[in-house]
C-alpha cells in the first residue's frame, strides 16, 4: 500500500509502528497551525503542558505494524489546480495482502456543542479522500473505514449528533462502500477489521 501511495504522491511521509496503544492529535487549533496532526505511541501532553492532549486512540493490542500516512494541507488537487476536500490522514495495516482495511480519519478539535457545525464537512472530507484514492487506483479491494473523531467529547456517544439516524449510515455505507465511526476509540482486530469502541 505505502508504495503505491508514494508512486502516486511522492512526497508521502508514512510513520510506523508496533505499540498496543496509538495516538492520532490534531494540534492545529490550539497552536494557531504551528503544529497540525501528530502521530504518537503515547498520549501527547497538550500545548500548555498542564495535561494530555485530547487524542483519538487506537487499541493494537495484537500489536501488527500499522502505517500512519497523514496527508499535506494541498496534496490533493484539482484538474485546475485548486485544492480538494480531504481528511487528516489514513492509517493501514503493512501487509502485502490486498484486501485490508484501511482508516481515514478526520478529527475535529473543537468544543462538543460545535459538533453539529460540522457534520456534513466530516463526512465529505473522508468521502472526497476515499473517492481520490479510488480515482488513483491506489483503493481496490481494500475495506475502507471512515473514522470521525471528536477528541474533546470523551465520555459521550455523539453518533447520533453525526448521523440522522441509522439510515443515513447504511446510505452512505452502501453509496460510497465506506463503514463510518464517529468514535474516539478503535480497535484494530486484525489486518482486516476494526471495531469502534464507545
Amino acid at each position: 500500500m505505502k508504495n503505491k501511495i508514494q508512486a502516486v504522491y511522492p512526497q508521502s511521509v508514512f510513520c510506523s509502528s508496533t505499540a498496543s496503544k496509538l495516538y492520532i492529535a490534531d494540534f492545529s487549533e490550539r497552536t494557531n497551525k504551528e503544529r497540525k496532526v501528530e502521530f504518537h505511541e503515547i498520549i501527547p501532553k497538550a500545548p500548555d503542558n498542564t495535561s494530555d492532549m485530547d487524542c483519538l486512540a487506537f487499541e493494537n493490542f495484537s500489536q501488527l505494524s500499522v502505517v500512519c500516512n497523514i496527508f499535506d494541507d494541498h496534496q490533493f488537487k484539482d484538474t485546475k489546480g485548486k485544492d480538494l476536500p480531504h481528511c487528516e490522514c489514513l492509517l493501514f495495516p503493512e501487509s502485502k495482502r490486498k484486501d485490508i482495511g484501511m482508516a481515514f480519519v478526520e478529527i475535529k478539535d473543537c468544543k462538543p456543542k460545535n459538533i453539529s457545525e460540522y457534520k456534513a464537512i466530516v463526512k465529505n472530507q473522508i468521502i472526497s479522500a476515499v473517492q481520490i484514492f479510488r480515482d488513483k487506483g491506489i483503493i481496490e479491494k481494500q475495506r475502507v473505514y471512515g473514522v470521525i473523531s471528536f477528541p474533546r467529547k470523551n465520555k459521550v456517544s455523539f453518533n447520533q449528533t453525526i448521523f440522522d439516524d441509522a439510515t443515513e449510515y447504511k446510505r452512505l455505507h452502501q453509496k460510497y462502500k465506506v463503514r463510518f465511526f464517529p468514535t474516539n476509540c478503535v480497535s484494530i482486530v486484525d489486518e482486516k477489521k476494526l471495531i469502534a469502541k464507545l
